[in-house]
């Protein structure tokens, strides 16, 4: 349940603590729901000093996310690969050279569509650590003129998606068949009720959405965010 504590700043109310709250609860499992509007998650955002990520260079902070067949997805997208069908498990930003650390998700109506969610605690058994290939595979990933390499895994982040990172070793095979084994172990956050917003920690947590062949108008809007860093 959320408090609508009305605060005044700038003239406007807003919820108060409200993506407090998410980032919080998030620390559990590495994501939390609840309800907001796209234009509460950017005020409060700014109030808290987070700092907005386009994921794609020269485009909007705010991306509507739409099933499209693969002919009209951006180029090294998952739907220029997969199209309309289930995306598999990745971290968002995986081609820029500083990934967000926060995606947030909101939908103003509702989906039949869910959003899958795996991290490394929540598949099987409890699971502290990562096989060794996960750490040491290392991948090519396009990122256009400033293509660089890296490994899935990284100062106690995440760094993954199968449409810009081109496995370079043997190991890193063994990773992109370890994240496609492991989706079986997700969860999904199914969008059942009109105005939801999922905060996604993109350090720790993996996203997939299932096949949307049977709701091509499925509308989610993305925003990501790098949080305020403490001054040292």
């Amino acid at each position: 349940m959320w408090w609508r504590n009305e605060d005044h700043v700038g003239g406007y109310c807003r919820m108060a603590r409200m993506l407090e709250n998410l980032l919080e609860e998030s620390k559990a499992k590495g994501w939390a729901a609840g309800q907001a509007t796209l234009a509460e998650v950017q005020l409060d955002a700014a109030l808290l000093g987070w700092r907005e990520v386009p994921t794609r260079r020269g485009g909007p902070a705010v991306s509507t996310l739409r099933p499209v067949d693969p002919a009209e997805a951006e180029p090294n997208s998952l739907s220029s690969r997969y199209g309309k069908g289930a995306q598999p498990l990745h971290t968002d930003g995986a081609h820029l050279p500083e990934p967000p650390d926060i995606v947030i998700l909101t939908c103003a109506t509702t989906s039949t569509t869910p959003t899958r969610l795996w991290n490394r605690q929540r598949y099987g058994h409890v699971m502290q650590w990562l096989p060794e290939h996960v750490h040491h595979g290392v991948f090519l990933i396009s990122s256009g003129k400033d293509s660089f390499f890296s490994t899935a895994y990284a100062d106690r982040r995440f760094r993954y998606d199968p449409g810009c990172m081109l496995p370079c070793d043997a190991r890193a095979r063994q990773t992109a068949q370890f994240f496609t084994e492991v989706e079986k172990y997700a969860d999904e956050h199914v969008w059942s009720e009109p105005g939801q917003v999922l905060l996604i920690d993109n350090r720790r947590v993996l996203h997939a959405r299932a096949s949307a062949v049977q709701e091509p108008q499925r509308e989610v809007q993305r925003i990501s965010y790098q949080l305020k860093r403490e001054a040292s």
